[in-house]
C-alpha cells in the first residue's frame, strides 16, 4: 500500500515545459559565451577575395603572425597638388585607415578609396584574420593587434603625415576604429552604422549583455576621446537601430551626427552620395586633416 508520504508529486505540464525551455536557454547562452567569436565574425558571408589591386600604385603588405600572414593594402593618394613635401621628393599626405563591415572585404571598398583619394588622402586597409587573403581565425584581439602593427609601420613612411591620421569604420568596423583611437592619436574619427557596444547588440539575440566579453564599447570610449567624431547613420537601420547613433552623439565631446534615409546596407543611398561625401570632407576640413575648400 502506497502512503501519502511516499507518493511522488509530479510537476504540472506547464512547469515541466518551463524547466525544459529554461534549460535550453541556459545552454544557448553558454554556447554564445564560449563561442561568441564564431557567432560575431561572419567571414564565410564576405565572399571571395580578388587578386586585383584597386590601383596600380597599391602596395600589398604581409604581416607575419602566429597563424600565417595578415594582408593589408596601402593605397597612396594621387598627386592633387597638395601635401607636405619632404626632401623635395615624397609628399607627406594624410592617411585614412578604413575598417570594413562584418560581411565585407577590403576588396569591396573602391568607393571609400575614391572618396579619400578625391580629398588627397592615402588609404590603409588591414584585412581581418580569416577574411579574404588573411590567414587565421578572426578575433577582436588579433584584429586590433594586427592593425596596430601595420599602422605603426605606415606612420613611419615618408609619404605619410602622422599628424593627420583619420580612422573610419563601418558597422563592426566602427567599433574597431573607435578602439584603435584609444591607442593612437588620430586627428579625426568617422563611424557609420555603428553600435554603442557589441554587448548592447547581444539583447537582439536574447543574450544578456554581461556575457559578452568584447572590448568594443564605443559609447564608453566616446566619453574619453578628445577629438572630432563624425557619426553617419541610416534612419531605417534595422540591424543597428538609429538610437545607437543618438547615444554615441550624446556620449562624445565633439561629435557631428548626420542621418540619411537609408538602412544598414544602403548607406549612403544613391540620392545622397554627394551629401555623404560632403559630410566627410567638411569633417576633415574642420579637423585640420585637409585644407578647406575655397568657395568659388
Amino acid at each position: 500500500m502506497t502512503t501519502t508520504a511516499t507518493k511522488r508529486r509530479r510537476l504540472p505540464w506547464y512547469a515541466r515545459w518551463a524547466l525544459i525551455l529554461m534549460s535550453l536557454y541556459v545552454i544557448y547562452c553558454g554556447l554564445m559565451f564560449f563561442f561568441q567569436d564564431k557567432f560575431v565574425y561572419r567571414a564565410g558571408f564576405a565572399g571571395q577575395a580578388s587578386d586585383r589591386l584597386p590601383t596600380e600604385m597599391t602596395e600589398r603588405i604581409e604581416l607575419a603572425t602566429d597563424e600565417g600572414h595578415t594582408v593589408a593594402w596601402f593605397v597612396p593618394a594621387p598627386d592633387l597638388g597638395s601635401g607636405v613635401e619632404i626632401g623635395g621628393a615624397h609628399p607627406a599626405r594624410p592617411l585614412a585607415v578604413f575598417f570594413h563591415g562584418n560581411s565585407e572585404l577590403i576588396d569591396h571598398q573602391q568607393r571609400i578609396i575614391d572618396l579619400y583619394h578625391g580629398l588627397g588622402v592615402s588609404v590603409l586597409m588591414v584585412e581581418y584574420r580569416g577574411y579574404g587573403h588573411s590567414d587565421g581565425t578572426p578575433s577582436e584581439k588579433h584584429i586590433l593587434a594586427d592593425t596596430l602593427a601595420v599602422l605603426e609601420g605606415a606612420l613611419e613612411r615618408e609619404d605619410v603625415d602622422a599628424d593627420r591620421l583619420v580612422l573610419h569604420g563601418r558597422s563592426l568596423g566602427g567599433g574597431f576604429a573607435t578602439a584603435i583611437a584609444l591607442d593612437t592619436e588620430p586627428a579625426a574619427l568617422v563611424v557609420e552604422s555603428t553600435f554603442k557596444s557589441l554587448a548592447s547588440m547581444a539583447t537582439r539575440y536574447g543574450v544578456p549583455p554581461l556575457l559578452i566579453t568584447s572590448r568594443l564599447r564605443s559609447e564608453e570610449t566616446f566619453q574619453v576621446l578628445d577629438l572630432p567624431i563624425l557619426i553617419l547613420h541610416g534612419r531605417a537601420d534595422k540591424v543597428v537601430p538609429v538610437s545607437h547613433a543618438h547615444a554615441l552623439d550624446t556620449a562624445g565631446k565633439d561629435t557631428t551626427l548626420v542621418l540619411f534615409e537609408a538602412n544598414h546596407n544602403t548607406l549612403p543611398p544613391p540620392g545622397s552620395v554627394g551629401r555623404y561625401e560632403q559630410a566627410v570632407r567638411l569633417h576633415l576640413e574642420e579637423a585640420g586633416v585637409i585644407e578647406k575648400k575655397l568657395s568659388p
